[in-house]
């Protein structure tokens, strides 16, 4: 199987991939760039929109608000509902402002590569995909989109019922320990291999020029 790099953007594989009114769910969608393009790219289809951090969830809501087909809602995507400690992200050049690598997992190897640091933590709702599909009665997911700061498999061991409905999986994945306890690439692929899944798309090459990438999963056969 010969797997695509990606120079630009996933939106015309997807295409190919979803229907023209998908059911997405997108987790952690920081200020809500990639959820207007969600929208923009499939204007019949319906985007949920994940995103734990109270400041951030204000200007995601902003930004997002003339957009009929987008719904947000601030709460985090893993394996358990309730409340968890959220480490809060930063950036030094803009202090006191919710940077979006904040994450439910301690920050660990990825100190060593960035200048994002982690001053405070808070405490924030949780939902496992099966949970918040039952309370809203969605019976079936399109396409996810996950960009959940190590704890993409959390997400994944939450949405057992969903996991066979969805037709294509779009998630960071870390190549080091960049949080603590998570699952690295090679560990998701091989779950998401055993549940029907394979890799056909991915944004990277050299795994050692950057401590994560993203990649593409799919069911569709004729792209595996």
């Amino acid at each position: 199987m010969k797997i695509i790099k990606l120079k630009k953007n996933i939106f015309a594989l997807l295409k190919a991939i979803l229907p023209s009114n998908p059911v997405i769910i997108e987790a952690g969608s920081f200020k809500g760039k990639d959820t207007k393009r969600l929208a923009s790219n499939w204007p019949h289809g319906r985007i949920y929109a994940f995103e734990p951090v109270p400041e951030i969830f204000a200007r995601l809501q902003l930004n997002t608000k003339k957009l009929k087909n987008i719904s947000c809602f601030q709460v985090a995507l893993s394996n358990t509902t309730g409340e968890s400690v959220f480490f809060v992200s930063q950036k030094p050049i803009k202090k006191e402002a919710p940077f979006q690598a904040g994450s439910l997992k301690k920050p660990k190897e990825r100190l060593k590569w960035s200048d994002v640091f982690y001053p405070k933590t808070i405490t924030v709702q949780t939902i496992t995909l099966d949970d918040w599909a039952h309370q809203n009665n969605i019976d079936h997911i399109d396409f996810l989109w996950l960009d959940v700061q190590g704890n993409a498999y959390e997400v994944l061991q939450g949405a057992q019922k969903l996991l066979p409905t969805i037709k294509a999986i779009w998630t960071e994945v870390e190549f080091v320990e960049a949080y603590e306890n998570q699952k690295q690439y090679e560990q998701l692929k091989e779950y998401l291999e055993s549940k029907g899944f394979q890799e056909v798309a991915k944004d990277f090459e050299n795994r050692k020029e950057w401590f994560f990438g993203n990649v593409l999963f799919s069911k569709n056969e004729e792209l595996v």
